[in-house]
């Protein structure tokens, strides 16, 4: 079916005496279709060896809905008060079937289909002050937001392919043919108050310094259950696999040919919070006219935890608590004349921390034989040693030119790991260091009045060793998910035809490089995604002032994304898939 794209806004400002209420309103939505053709997806084992794989076609439909205001209200004469409220709604309706084998060698379908909504209600409200004829200002703002995530019924029926090519249900145990339920409620609010004080306020480069605290509290509630399906007495002719309701129904279920056990034990359901509460102090202070030092530290103040169960139905509690200081400091040395070149030089630390997902020792799989992912109860933050240098040139005929070069030390940093217990379990886990350099070169340069090019690329070095006879398969490699090289081009041709009438042609390109998708344990080895190809073009044509078509096509290269593990000195595919062509054709109008 066609996807459709809808977007309306609308927004006033009154006058009220020397002051102004604005007031802003606007929503969209948009859907979209995905087709995954004759994908591919496998296991191997320490040896190798391909213990389940499935070749599957995957149907996908997306929606997005998104909607905000804004009031706001101006006091005196620079003072603001404004109230943002944000509401998104987006869902994912998946249907696969699945043909192939499982770890047991037993020819098998599968039918799998999965409904996903997620929802984000986010409500501010901020204040600007400004006192002492501006050289001092006071900024604040608190937020209490509400995330949702509800898979409210995804249901899978295993099928077994017999030796004269008929199917029958699966029976080896309950969990083929199921049902499954889930809900996630995550509560935030978020404070902070910045006081700054201007030390020259008669200058053009002025120097301030900042003052300013802030809070976070996060918590959330994860709930599941799965409904198994008893089919061991029933013996339908199966004539497809989709055709499941003359026998999965309510009257077999009323009449006893099919039980169904639900399960909803503790270990299927989690709660976890975490605080942060900080203090802040930065500086911008010219030391020449042409030498700008920006610095600060932060310090915090956080703790994160996960309450859960483990499989004998024991309470348990995983807790990090941390006090941590992060400084920063930049240096910029600016010349202006013709053109204008900054030299930038800035060193920090920062953190990484892991999310819930991350640390939650729950375990989550979307289908039979899909990989399994667990969190790990024991995993800590990492942290990031950042140095970075950099230069940047801009012209009068507005070409920006500019090359860096950054190192990064990463101590104790996350890692997605990938182990083979029966079938594939992902989890991640902490490495004690690791090391990141890289060069990155960019340009936006008008090559004509109406044709201009956007340029990036990044050359990027990572390595993490490990002691020798550890945990890990691999002990001399690159980061879990950092591309070497990353490569990305805009072309834009935008001839005008008059006052209102203007074509815009643009074709974007990116190439990524390959990257370890899962890094392997225990004799398996790492998951490697292959380096991907993408292009895409967009069209937009204004027929007057407050009317344009678009039409654009996206991932014209259609290019297969695959991902590989090494088996005695070779790689082999254990996972493939396409995304498919997008074309599309929009109209705007602005009333």
């Amino acid at each position: 079916m066609p996807e459709l794209g809808i977007e309306i806004g609308a927004g006033k400002s009154w006058r009220i005496g020397d002051q102004k209420l604005n007031a802003m309103i606007a929503a969209n939505f948009n859907n979209d279709y995905k087709i995954y053709d004759d994908a591919y997806t496998s296991s191997l084992n320490a040896q190798g060896d391909i213990k389940q794989n499935f070749m599957y076609d995957k149907y996908l439909y997306e929606t997005t809905f998104t909607s905000l205001a804004q009031v706001s209200y101006s006091l005196r004469q620079n003072d603001m008060l404004s109230y943002n409220i944000m509401f998104v709604n987006n869902t994912e309706d998946e249907y696969r079937g699945r043909d192939g084998f499982d770890a047991e060698g037993v020819a098998m379908k599968g039918s799998n289909s999965m409904y996903h909504m997620y929802t984000l209600l986010n409500n501010q409200i901020t204040g600007k002050h400004q006192l002492m004829r501006n050289r001092l200002s006071v900024d604040w703002q608190g937020s209490y937001g509400r995330t949702t995530s509800d898979e409210p019924d995804r249901r899978q029926v295993m099928f077994r392919k017999n030796d004269d090519e008929t199917l029958s249900l699966f029976k080896l145990n309950q969990q083929e043919t199921m049902r499954y339920f889930s809900e996630l409620f995550e509560d935030e609010w978020n404070a902070d108050t910045k006081v700054k004080y201007v030390l020259n306020n008669q200058s053009e480069k002025k120097n301030f310094i900042r003052l300013g605290v802030s809070l976070r509290n996060k918590s959330r509630d994860f709930y599941s259950a799965n409904f198994y399906y008893d089919v061991s007495q029933l013996f339908p002719d199966i004539n497809n696999i989709y055709d499941t309701d003359s026998y999965l129904n309510e009257e077999n279920i009323k009449n006893g040919t099919i039980g169904i056990n639900r399960v909803s034990q503790k270990r299927n359901s989690y709660y976890a919070g975490n605080d942060i509460y900080a203090g802040f102090l930065d500086v911008e202070y010219y030391l020449t006219p042409r030498l700008l030092l920006a610095g600060g530290v932060r310090f915090e103040d956080s703790r994160q935890w996960v309450r859960y169960w483990n499989d004998q139905a024991e309470e348990k509690r995983a807790e990090m608590n941390v006090k941590d200081l992060f400084p920063a400091l930049n240096l910029k040395y600016t010349i202006e004349n013709d053109n204008t070149q900054n030299y930038r030089i800035s060193v920090s630390r920062t953190v990484t921390r892991p999310s819930f997902l991350e640390m939650a020792p729950f375990s989550y799989q979307e289908s039979y034989g899909s990989n399994i992912i667990i969190g790990n109860d024991s995993i800590q933050n990492g942290y990031n040693y950042n140095f970075d240098i950099r230069y940047e040139l801009f012209t009068k005929s507005g070409d920006m030119y500019s090359v860096g070069a950054y190192y990064k030390y990463l101590d104790n940093p996350i890692e997605q790991i990938q182990k083979y217990s029966g079938s594939v379990i992902r989890s991640f886990k902490n490495v004690n260091k690791g090391s990141v350099a890289g060069m990155e070169v960019e340009m936006r340069k008008n090559i004509t009045k109406s044709l201009k090019i956007d340029f990036n690329a990044s050359y990027i070095y990572t390595h993490i060793s490990l002691p020798e006879n550890g945990l890990y398969t691999d002990n001399d490699r690159q980061l879990q998910g950092a591309s070497p090289y990353l490569v990305n081009i805009d072309l834009n041709y935008s001839p005008k035809f008059s006052k209102d009438n203007a074509l815009s042609l643009s074709a974007v390109y990116n190439l990524r490089g390959p990257r370890i998708s899962a890094v392997g344990i225990n004799g398996v080895n790492n998951n490697v995604e292959k380096e991907l190809h993408t292009l895409d073009l967009i069209t937009v044509y204004s027929l007057n002032e407050k009317m344009k078509l678009k039409f654009q096509a996206k991932n014209i290269l259609n290019q297969r994304s695959e991902f590989t593990q090494e088996v005695s000195g070779e790689d082999k595919v254990v996972e493939y898939y396409r995304q498919g062509i997008s074309l599309g054709i929009g109209f705007t109008i602005n009333f």
